[in-house]
């Protein structure tokens, strides 16, 4: 996939945004606070319908904008297809077209754009909350699963129910009994999906780290309660949580919230044998974070059949040299479109296919 063009209007600290950027590499350089991250974020509010910095779409909406609205626009080629895809975010919530149609519904608008995002904070995946590794999950899902938007979705919206009668203090069994059940149907699809993926990343996240590492064993095992691990298929999951809901019931309704699922599940990253977080130096879990996001980056070009967009929102400063060096080692052999925004556009390389661009004050400039 590569993006023709952005254009953001309204957006952010934005000036309005035309941005061409160029077919390999396309640097955003400048000083903090300047709009460097509002582009890559526009890129991938586009692609994920959401943002990586805020839940409120009012913090999006440049301040002071007299519409009250942003509006922003792709256009991208596709194995060969070229599309167009608009959002505006407004007092009346979001709309969404693509190639001039309305688009209704999260799931049905997901896909028109691809991208894979790294930002400073992954980098400390490893060693973050549970939920962090399970959001990871469930973002690389969606990447190449565009149903798993509603298989998420019905899962969550049946443990909101459950939590909601447990804090009201219910045990009606008759209720609980049919959200257990319902909680166990949509949680099996969630469980194997996220398996699936695991499955699928974990040789390209060996490969990868190898490539910046060293040949040191790793892997990646998606962690759950013992019984449901065991469980080979998908009615196997559904009959292995609908039994731990189950046992643990007395347990939900004392402490009035769901603990037992693919709610609590976690991706147990593995280094040398050991879980990373506890037995890798600083710089080794750097590794296993880039080669864990390049795993999701080729694997969404396995299953697209064409490579995502990759936007690196100043990664490059939070590494060392060796291992900045080895990065881009990696990127210049990607056929993929890249963003970058740094401060320092030195100590990005001179890559082929590269255009730099100047960001101040809300302002984009190509730079020679």
């Amino acid at each position: 996939m590569r993006i023709r063009g952005l254009w953001a209007e309204g957006w952010r600290n934005l000036e309005p945004l035309a941005l061409v950027p160029g077919a390999h590499l396309s640097v955003l350089f400048g000083d903090n606070g300047q709009g460097k991250t509002n582009v890559l974020e526009a890129a991938y509010y586009l692609a994920a319908l959401r943002s990586f910095r805020t839940t409120h779409a009012e913090d999006l909406i440049r301040r002071g904008e007299p519409a009250g609205r942003a509006r922003l626009r792709a256009e991208v080629e596709h194995r060969g297809l070229e599309r167009r895809f608009e959002i505006e975010l407004g007092p009346t919530g979001r709309q969404a077209r693509l190639d001039g149609k309305s688009v209704r519904g999260t799931a049905a608008a997901l896909g028109a754009v691809s991208v894979v995002l790294f930002v400073p904070e992954d980098l400390l995946l490893s060693r973050a909350a549970p939920a962090a590794r399970r959001r990871f999950l469930d973002l690389a899902i969606f990447n190449v699963e565009r149903s798993y938007y509603d298989e998420a979705s019905a899962f969550q919206k049946v443990l909101r129910n459950r939590n909601a009668l447990l804090r009201q203090g219910s045990s009606d069994p008759a209720l609980l009994d049919t959200y257990d059940e319902e909680l166990a149907r949509t949680g099996a699809r969630v469980v194997m999906r996220r398996r699936a993926l695991v499955t699928a990343l974990e040789p390209r996240f060996a490969d990868h780290f190898r490539a910046l590492h060293g040949d040191l064993p790793v892997s990646l095992v998606y962690r759950s309660d013992p019984d449901v691990e065991a469980a080979a298929d998908e009615a196997e999951l559904e009959l292995a949580l609908v039994r731990g809901l189950s046992s643990r019931r007395a347990i939900d309704v004392r402490r009035r919230f769901t603990g037992f699922g693919p709610q609590v599940d976690d991706l147990e990253i593995g280094f040398s044998g050991a879980l990373a977080r506890s037995h890798a130096s600083q710089g080794q879990l750097r590794s296993l974070m880039l080669a864990l996001k390049l795993a999701e980056l080729t694997h969404v070009e396995a299953r697209l059949g064409d490579p995502p967009v990759l936007l690196l929102d100043d990664v490059p400063s939070e590494l060392d040299p060796v291992r900045r060096g080895l990065l881009f080692e990696v990127i210049s052999k990607l056929d993929c479109q890249t963003l970058i925004s740094v401060t320092e556009r030195e100590i990005v390389p001179a890559l082929s296919d590269r255009c730099d661009f100047f960001v101040r004050a809300g302002k984009v400039v190509a730079h020679p």
